[in-house]
Order: structure tokens, then sequence, then C-alpha cells
């Protein structure tokens, strides 16, 4: 059963075009990234090439944030943007992409999306199974962001279909591997899947998504009541700055939970160039200690960076991670999976890849990011990052 939802007010801020909104995460111990930087009202919801930091009742750190959205693949007609509409039935207000709602008693930022066939994203994946060859499996995972399941109704006008993009990305593959990551958390609406005041997934999104990818891999997946969870109460994130600072999503702070797997293992962090990263070496754990304000980035910290994972599992299955950040939150789940893991953000990634994955003996490439990204123009990042020499 889908959760009860009920408009009571929408209040909207950053995105300067409805489609431009997607995915980011805080990245620790960083200010801003040189690469196309911006402040954060000059970005959405959107998983950017320069992340958006998460923040505190008091004030939003920009960490790497740029909005990276091709408007050339995105369906966004004028009507969408207009301020202070109020679509019939609806007691509330929509301009420029953010609503903020009332969920079974709590406040959730919600992102309307633009939407976009992601033609592109589907041609630098088949490019990149082309050169990588038959000996290695690549797999797609593409998923929705909150407002794929819990947009309140009176607003469909506003928002383009998650699973169309989903649909037209996996019809354009060939000799890529789909993953139905829309299918596997639709089964899980009623649960905490969603973070409330950031646009980002729960760790049990990840994991329900996780868990689909492994079971078409044919690798083993342990169930969840194996793993060891950690929460951080007072969770304020993105959607705080994304709503002008709106005062009901600072006032009804978020729940992160997170999990542990029980396999060991031991983490190396590189740079993007693959080069061991001096400010890690003596860190081997996937989870970075963080504030309530940035826990979405307790997974290594953020994104810019490579990280390999050897786990005590002796599979012969190496796995290769390209991701968003919407990806950070699923790699705890597959160090019950894999005996090596690579870690790599298409936004930041300094080599050529197929080269990489051939040296490291990789056997499977997961490409996993929210819809924003695979349909916008983050999706540029697999050919200027992963496929350019």
């Amino acid at each position: 059963m889908k959760l009860n939802i009920r408009v009571t007010t929408a209040i909207l801020a950053c995105a300067t075009v409805l489609g431009a909104t997607a995915c980011s995460s805080q990245d620790a111990g960083s200010s801003q990234d040189g690469k196309n930087e911006s402040s954060v009202t000059e970005s959405s919801a959107t998983e950017s090439k320069n992340d958006s930091s998460s923040s505190d009742s008091e004030s939003v750190s920009s960490t790497d944030s740029s909005d990276k959205s091709d408007s050339s693949d995105t369906s966004v007609s004028s009507d969408t943007s207009t301020s202070n509409e109020k679509p019939a039935g609806v007691d509330g207000v929509q301009t420029n992409g953010q609503l903020v709602v009332d969920i079974n008693g709590h406040t959730w930022g919600i992102s309307l999306y633009g939407g976009g066939d992601g033609a592109n994203y589907a041609t630098y994946l088949n490019e990149f199974k082309e050169k990588v060859g038959s000996s290695v499996n690549v797999f797609n995972m593409v998923v929705p962001t909150a407002g794929a399941y819990y947009l309140p109704a009176g607003y469909e006008d506003y928002n383009a279909s998650h699973r169309d993009s989903i649909n037209s990305i996996a019809n354009k593959l060939v000799n890529v591997i789909n993953v139905d990551g829309y299918a596997a958390l639709e089964a899980h609406t009623d649960e905490y899947i969603y973070t409330r005041t950031d646009h980002h997934w729960e760790p049990l999104g990840a994991y329900y998504a996780a868990k689909a990818f492994c079971e078409m891999a044919q690798v083993p997946v342990k169930e969840l009541s194996t793993y060891k969870t950690e929460t951080i109460e007072g969770f304020v994130g993105t959607m705080y700055a994304f709503t002008d600072y709106n005062e009901r999503i600072k006032n009804d702070p978020d729940t992160f939970t997170y999990y542990i797997p029980s396999t060991e293992y031991t983490a190396t962090y590189y740079t993007t160039d693959f080069k061991v990263d001096e400010q890690f070496s003596q860190f081997h754990s996937i989870f970075v200690d963080q504030p309530a304000s940035g826990a979405y980035s307790t997974f290594m910290g953020g994104d810019q960076k490579i990280v390999k994972i050897e786990t005590a599992n002796k599979n012969g299955r190496k796995l290769c991670i390209f991701k968003d950040s919407y990806g950070n939150a699923e790699v705890p789940f597959f160090v019950d999976s894999f005996e090596e893991i690579y870690v790599c953000d298409i936004r930041y990634f300094d080599l050529y890849a197929p080269d990489f994955i051939k040296d490291n003996g990789i056997t499977d490439v997961l490409f996993t990011m929210c819809t924003f990204s695979a349909v916008g123009e983050n999706a540029e990042g697999i050919k200027n990052n992963l496929l350019s020499k």
C-alpha cells in the first residue's frame, strides 16, 4: 500500500530549470572542486559534477555543487516552471521544481522530474560494452528519486515519468544487462526507502536495488538481518537548501539508518587517477564518521575518489561500479557478493576506463545512478571521463 500523502505547503527554491534536478552528496574534507563550480542557489536537487553538500540548521556548505543537466535530453514544458500555479485539487503552490509535503505526519522535500529518454546515456553504455568485449558483464541500473512514488495527487502534469525514462534507456541497450531498479523499489514503497530531508534514498532503498542487481548477476546476497544497524538522528540534508531553507524541513529532522556487512574486507582509497590517496592511507573502512548534517556522506566520505575493496569472498568475481552519489549507498551490500569492488564516480575519473577494467581483471561492471543523472548532462561524464583517452 502506498503511503497516504497530503500537501500542506509547497516552497520552491534552488532549481533554475525544472528538468535540471538530480542527485549529489557531500564530499567529506573537501571545499570545492575547481571544475564547474557554482553555488547552491544555482543548482537544485541534482546529481552534479561538483556535488552540493548537506546542510545543518545554521548553514549549508557548498561542496562541489554545479548543475550538470542536459537540457537537450529533458522534456520540460514551459508551463511546468510557472511560479505560483495551483493544480486542481491541490492546496499548494508549485514553483521551479521543489515541493514540501506532509506524509503521515512528517515533512518531506520532493523534487519534480523533467524527464528525458536517456539516449546519450544508452549510447555511451553500448560503446563501453563494445570496448570491454564479451568477457566482461556490463549491467545498467537506473533508479528513480522519491517523486516517482510519493508525488501528491494533482501534480502529475508537473512531473515526468521516471518509469518511462528508465524503460526508454533499457530499450536502447545492446548487450548490456538491464536491472529493473524501479520495480525493486516499487515493491517496498510502504517502507522507509527514501530520505525526507535529502534528495537521496535511504540505505534501505539501496539494499533492495542492490539485491536486485546481485540476483541478476548471480552472486550471493545476504538478508538484511545479517547486517549490523547504525542510526544517525537529526539529519537535515540537501532539501533544506533546495527549498530556500524551509523551516518545516529544518524542524523535522530525518533518521538515517545504514547497515554494516558481516563479511571482512579492507578498503583502499585512491585519487581519481588511481594513485594512493595519502590523506586516507591509514583508513580501511567504507564508513566515514559524519555529523548529522552530512549523514549521506557516511559512505566513503563522498565521491571524488576511487575506492578498492578487497573482501574475504574468494569467488573470482570482481565488480567495478560506475555511479553517481546514489550508488554510494549500494556499496556495503556488495561486500558479501564479490571478491573485489572498485567504486568510481562517472564525474570524477581520470583514466581510460576500458584499460582500467582490463588491467584490474574486472569481471563485472555496474552503471548505477538516479534518473536525473542518466537523462541529464552527467551522462556526458561517461563519454568524457570514461571513454576518452
